[in-house]
């Protein structure tokens, strides 16, 4: 048996015998119910792929540093503490997610993931301000790294993200962040190859789209939960020539959109969740002229009402796909073929 997937069975703890599956290459658990991970687990010499995402398993045994076939490691907050002498000899793992950061005597771990030089996605959950230099130390030498995901450590002040990546990965193509940004971070700007980029509460307070325009290749933006804290966007001429999706949602202060003509000429798909403040549909949206999918909602009725009869004609006339809801349940739509 080289394949064995118990995903959403109702399961509570692994089978005893797990350890005798040595042909195995593919193991999951993913949303079942177990909460222990078995030494015998490293028994299982040609394992490439361990999924237990969705499950309750936290920690993870040092056994699993045996593995050196190993190429996908997912869960959704694994500790590697006891890991920490071996997790630099796991060089054949392309993907580890997520990694949990959030408690003592992780600093050993973060040092040791700059070993994984083959990594092409990883995932930090719980990451803490005062390790930021020590992690970005690790992740400048994952040149092959394609897929980032940080997320910072839950309190009331809100933990700071504070990367510095002097050598940024010149191969990532997708980059999240979610958490507060005392700033944007310029070696963002590095990043030629990226297409997706999803920022979540970042709580800027200058507008990101003046320095985000100069990622050429960039094709799907989030702007989610407060990533943005001021009262404006503005895409100017020129900018953003590449990107299709854009999706900003819950922008608390956010009062109007400007759309420039000659920005965002390849745009298909925007969409606009809770931002309760916003006054109006953006300014300038019959530039784009290539959009296929307008969604609009948790919108204030004066939102609806502020809709200028000229922006809603063209709107009705040349996108495809329009759903507007206000935030008491009234829908407006237009969907043709």
């Amino acid at each position: 048996m080289k394949l064995l997937d118990y995903g959403c069975a109702r399961l509570l703890n692994v089978p005893e015998k797990l350890g005798n599956l040595i042909h195995l290459k593919y193991l999951s658990f993913r949303y079942t119910e177990i909460g222990e991970v078995p030494k015998s687990i490293g028994m299982l010499q040609n394992l490439e792929t361990f999924d237990v995402r969705g499950t309750n398993v936290r920690e993870l045994p040092k056994e699993i540093s045996k593995l050196r076939k190993l190429r996908h490691l997912v869960g959704s907050k694994l500790s590697l503490i006891k890991l920490k002498e071996g997790i630099g000899e796991m060089t054949s793992l392309q993907t580890l997610r997520n990694v949990d950061l959030g408690m003592d005597g992780v600093v050993e771990v973060i040092k040791a993931l700059g070993k994984l030089e083959q990594i092409r996605n990883l995932g930090l959950v719980n990451v803490w301000r005062e390790y930021g230099s020590i992690i970005s130390s690790s992740i400048n030498q994952m040149q092959h790294l394609e897929k980032l995901c940080v997320e910072s450590r839950y309190t009331a002040n809100d933990e700071v993200i504070d990367l510095h990546l002097s050598s940024s990965p010149t191969m990532l193509r997708k980059l999240s962040l979610r958490g507060r940004l005392q700033k944007f971070p310029e070696w963002i700007l590095e990043l030629q190859n990226l297409v997706v980029l999803t920022l979540i509460c970042s709580h800027l307070t200058n507008d990101p789209m003046q320095s985000l325009k100069s990622l050429q290749k960039l094709l799907i933006l989030h702007i989610s939960l407060r990533a943005y804290d001021g009262l404006g966007l503005y895409f100017q001429d020129g900018g953003f020539q590449k990107l299709q999706e854009l999706y900003v949602e819950n922008s608390d202060e956010l009062r109007n959109i400007i759309i420039d003509k000659g920005a965002l000429p390849s745009l298909k798909k925007l969409h606009l969740h809770e931002n309760r403040r916003l006054e109006n549909i953006p300014t300038g949206i019959q530039h784009l002229e290539k959009l296929e999918d307008l969604y609009i909602s948790y919108m204030s009725d004066e939102f609806v009402q502020n809709i200028s009869t000229d922006d809603w004609n063209w709107v009705t006339d040349h996108v495809p796909l329009v759903e507007i809801h206000t935030i008491d349940g009234n829908v407006i739509r237009n969907s043709r073929s």
